[in-house]
């Protein structure tokens, strides 16, 4: 993404939260929204600079998380995902490329508008932007003018979220590429492409398809956005099987065009689920209702036996 792109995007979104603030202000402190027979969902009124002070926490969340016990079985499944993909990485690389006898080209077709902001003239360029940066800015944007007309807290939050998800990848990613320093398939010396980690800042900047291939920024970037989303709005069930088809969409175009492998994916899918939870779980407050949520719908009958005047007596108590 061009930069003067990213700029104007941030300046349009920092513009609106600035605007939904003060609009905002006379209202609620909080809003509460049902989503389930017994669970709510609460959101404070939102502050304009919500999606850069809670950067350092989100980096801090995810340090914790990372080592939990509970969470490791998902690295562990990232890693054997990823190597079996390596295995047969070559091979599905040639047979994405039957895609193009759909019409989905190799290279990507662009138009400048004003000078600045990169449109997609073709499907490839189209497929290729689902996960690019500005796509997830428009899609905050979006969730920032609905919230807006309708003094919707949820989905002013929403987009702050998408936002600061985007902005928690940037470190992440491009640290893990440098890292890892793997060449992309139209720029591979070797089969699967050849490893250089931490290449010079000149050197990376000058020869990027060399050493930017692990993992996919545009993965971790369009599973983030879904994951917020769908956190926000779990009563919203088409949210992930659409999302995720997207994300094979996606990836199925970028090997077409030669941009990653295969196995760079689930590497990218972890980074960008696990950075879409980290910011939603610091943003939500959830109300649930023990009394309905550890009981069965239906009813509960309770037994007793009694003895009056000599009579035994059945009692039958319903629980609704």
């Amino acid at each position: 993404m061009r930069i003067s792109t990213l700029i104007l995007c941030l300046v349009f979104v920092v513009s609106g939260f600035s605007q939904e603030e003060e609009k905002i202000k006379e209202k609620p402190a909080t809003q509460m929204y049902q989503i389930s027979d017994d669970l709510q969902y609460v959101y404070s009124r939102p502050k304009v600079f919500n999606f850069i002070t809670g950067l350092p926490r989100n980096y801090a969340n995810l340090g914790k998380e990372i080592v939990k016990k509970q969470n490791l079985k998902w690295l562990g499944l990232t890693a054997v995902v990823t190597g079996v993909l390596f295995a047969g990485d070559e091979k599905i690389l040639a047979e994405s490329q039957t895609v193009r006898e759909f019409g989905v080209t190799e290279k990507h077709e662009y138009k400048i508008l004003g000078g600045m902001v990169d449109v997609p003239t073709n499907t490839s360029a189209v497929m290729y932007h689902l996960g690019h940066g500005n796509t997830t800015l428009i899609i905050g944007l979006g969730f920032l003018t609905v919230g807006g007309l309708k003094k919707d807290y949820r989905a002013i939050h929403t987009s702050s979220q998408v936002l600061e998800g985007l902005l928690t990848l940037g470190f992440i990613t491009q640290g893990s590429k440098r890292i890892f320093g793997r060449e992309s398939p139209h720029a591979k010396t070797k089969p699967r492409g050849d490893w250089h980690g931490f290449p010079g800042w000149n050197e990376y900047m000058e020869n990027t398809s060399s050493y930017d291939a692990m993992p996919s920024g545009h993965v971790a970037t369009l599973a983030s956005t879904i994951t917020v989303i769908a956190r926000n709005y779990p009563e919203v069930k088409w949210i992930r099987p659409v999302g995720y088809s997207l994300i094979g969409v996606l990836g199925i175009e970028m090997m077409n065009s030669g941009v990653h492998w295969s196995s760079d994916y689930p590497l990218g899918f972890l980074i960008g689920y696990a950075v879409g939870t980290v910011v939603t779980n610091s943003k939500i407050t959830k109300i649930k209702k023990e009394t309905y949520s550890n009981r069965l719908k239906g009813f509960d009958t309770n037994l007793s036996f009694n003895r009056v005047g000599g009579d035994n007596l059945l009692g039958v108590q319903f629980v609704f």
